[in-house]
């Protein structure tokens, strides 16, 4: 189960980092001004092949010993390899996102965002960079156009999110052991893609660091260019360069109203640094709470989850959120199928009463 701990040991392996010294300037667009001055609701959607095992999270379901499995007892994990291999059966024939989008937006939520590509590297739409989305696997279909067309059909600003970071590129040069990940010189035992102890990792080539971060800014680029108009831009990670990385200045060139977050450059035009946990006190400039709104289970969908958490603990976070100027991003995680499960359906309806009479 997803908790802030287990959220800051996430961050330090992706580079998640916010540098309050920073001289930036935030957007001071008039299109930008929805999210800045606070107050939305919006459904964040996890979602890839992960779900066809059901077993572990995405992504991060292929790293053997994490703490949050140890501390729960159980082992969650399935082998990279194999884990990788999910997107033969990926066929999500049940998507139609208009169905749950709809729901939301009839609550009073009035933002979205999905997942385009998480850390596993796998693209929900046919990408022209690298080998690995719809385009080699699902002939071409885009599910993230389905998405972006479903949110502007129920009148739901266009959030997307996108992992900078991108274990299948480096698959080989990686150990899948928690306590080596990203670390191979720690000490601890090093995994192969299979969980075999191995003496050492193979030696990343000395190219390979500026084709991935081309292929990245490719990609970004991709979605900033050929799906219309994008509201938010919701990064996960940095990269290994961030001075041949795409800048916020291109950025904005291409999607002069959009809103980024904080998590790539490390800087952002807001706060979204408040994961699975609530501040203390109302935080200063624009900012975002996001949490999960299934129980026992991570940000995509796990076969272990016990249902929803009541609409009322939705409810009341947001309440307090909204107090303090902030946005709240919660999270479901549709099944390998492309649904919901019914559990949303039902904890939706309680929230819009809740939220309707919030505003009455």
């Amino acid at each position: 189960m997803a908790d802030n701990k287990e959220a800051q040991l996430q961050h330090s392996i992706i580079g998640v980092q916010r540098n309050e010294q920073a001289d930036f300037v935030r957007t001071t667009h008039p299109d930008a001004q929805w999210f800045l001055k606070g107050g939305n609701l919006g459904l964040f959607i996890h979602w890839g092949i992960s779900t066809v095992s059901g077993e572990g999270d995405l992504s991060w379901g292929m790293i053997d010993r994490t703490p949050w499995d140890e501390q729960s007892g159980g082992n969650y994990t399935i082998k990279p390899a194999e884990y990788w291999g999910l997107a033969e059966k990926f066929n999500p024939q049940n998507f139609h996102p208009e169905e749950f989008l709809q729901k939301a937006a009839d609550a009073g939520f009035t933002y979205a965002v999905f997942t385009t590509r998480h850390h596993d590297g796998y693209a929900l739409w046919p990408s022209e960079y690298g080998d690995f989305s719809t385009k080699q696997y699902m002939g071409g279909r885009d599910l993230v156009r389905e998405y972006i067309e479903a949110c502007r059909k129920c009148g739901l600003k266009v959030g997307l999110y996108y992992s900078p970071p991108d274990w299948y590129v480096h698959r080989h040069y990686l150990s899948y052991n928690f306590a080596s990940f990203g670390r191979p010189d720690s000490g601890a035992p090093l995994l192969d893609m299979n969980f075999n102890v191995i003496d050492k990792l193979p030696e990343e080539p000395p190219e390979l660091e500026d084709q991935y971060i081309a292929y990245v800014n490719g990609q970004v680029r991709e979605l900033l260019h050929n799906y219309g108009k994008i509201d938010l831009l919701w990064f996960d990670g940095t990269t290994s360069d961030l001075s041949k990385t795409i800048t916020i200045e291109e950025i904005r060139q291409a999607q002069p109203g959009i809103v980024v977050n904080d998590r790539l450059y490390h800087v952002g035009d807001y706060n979204s640094q408040f994961e699975c946990r609530l501040p203390e006190e109302k935080p200063e400039g624009p900012w975002e709470h996001c949490h999960i709104w299934p129980e026992h289970c991570g940000w995509a969908y796990c076969n272990r989850t016990t249902g929803y958490r009541p609409a009322k603990w939705v409810y009341d976070s947001f309440r307090l959120v909204k107090e303090w100027g902030g946005n709240m991003l919660i999270n479901v995680g549709p099944k390998a199928d492309g649904s919901l499960p019914q559990e949303y359906y039902v904890e939706i309806e309680k929230l819009a009463t809740l939220l309707n009479s919030q505003d009455e």
